[in-house]
């Protein structure tokens, strides 16, 4: 499972991806929801993968930015 963390770009095009699904989800529940039930939970579902696919590549972003400040060597004591 971690190696889906392990390169900072990759998390990051995961990131921007799934926040590019997320928003077709959420315009296309606002713009043909309505319409009927069908396209109600169609743009949901999209909109709910777009989410966890974005958050996926959130948390490999916010595990490689901690790792690094967990690695940074304190400083020097006088």
């Amino acid at each position: 499972m971690l190696f889906l963390f392990n390169d900072i770009h990759q998390c990051w095009q995961r990131f921007k991806i799934g926040l590019s699904i997320f928003v077709v989800g959420a315009v296309s529940l606002f713009a043909i929801g309505h319409f009927s039930a069908f396209f109600h939970y169609a743009s949901l579902t999209i909109l709910f993968v777009g989410f966890g696919y974005a958050m996926l590549g959130y948390i490999g972003i916010f595990i490689q930015r901690f790792s690094f400040i967990k690695n940074k060597k304190p400083p020097p004591k006088f």
